[in-house]
């Protein structure tokens, strides 16, 4: 039980995030980052999202390519 949480309902969670605005988005996907590089080594991080990136079909993958996307 990490943070005092027990247990979420993740489909929930996305699907309120998803209603969120941009802000809010931005602070989730800040403090997600903050949170996968407290663990330790960049590699870490990369098999996990890498594990993430497995799951995802074809289409769930284009809709996020924009949050990685550099100018």
């Amino acid at each position: 039980m990490r943070f005092g949480l027990e247990e979420h309902d993740w489909a929930l969670v996305g699907a309120k995030l998803a209603q969120a605005d941009d802000n809010d988005q931005a602070v989730f996907f800040k403090s997600f980052v903050k949170e996968c590089l407290s663990w330790g080594t960049h590699y870490q991080v990369e098999l996990q999202l890498a594990g993430v990136n497995r799951k995802l079909n074809d289409g769930e993958k284009d809709v996020l390519g924009m949050i990685g996307y550099k100018e």
